[in-house]
């Protein structure tokens, strides 16, 4: 028995978002090109999808920006700090009571122009947060998204709906 080209399109875009969610998912394993791939399927599909089909689409571009966007915080400040460390590290002469050198698997490292200012600190912690906090988003968000898509609920649906 076949079945109508509009039940099977339907069938084809479901399974196309269910692995848009699995690439957003492993994305973090991938330097982030799984996730490109993703959102290039969601932007494609997701005026021409089923309202059901079409909320989970926007999720998944949602997500994609929403990680990038972490993503490019925790550069800029990771790179902010290691600018300024470096500068401070360049720069500045060193206080009289800093300790100097350490012994670190039998090589001498020299310190003594090392400075931690509140920039650097800011700057790391920043990019330490945003990092954890992308990573978080793109795991969590893409798994409550497969499992609601799989659930057969649009994203605006609630489990009583």
């Amino acid at each position: 028995m076949t079945q109508p080209a509009g039940l099977i399109r339907r069938e084809a875009e479901r399974n196309l978002a269910l692995l848009g969610y699995g690439l957003l998912g492993v994305s973090i394993f991938f330097a982030g090109v799984t996730a490109l791939v993703a959102v290039i399927i969601a932007y494609a599909l997701r005026d021409a999808a089923t309202e059901q089909l079409s909320s989970h689409f926007r999720l998944q571009i949602r997500i994609f920006w929403i990680g990038a966007a972490c993503a490019l915080l925790a550069v800029v400040s990771g790179l902010v700090a290691a600018f300024g460390a470096l500068g401070n590290f360049l720069h500045q002469a060193p206080p009289t009571d800093m300790v100097r050198h350490v012994v670190l698997w039998g090589n001498d490292i020299d310190l003594s122009g090392l400075r931690v200012t509140p920039l650097v600190v800011i700057a790391a912690t920043v990019a330490v947060g945003a990092a954890l906090l992308g990573a978080a988003w793109m795991i969590v968000a893409p798994t409550i998204g497969f499992i609601r898509l799989a659930s057969s609920r649009h994203m605006g649906q609630t489990a009583r709906s």
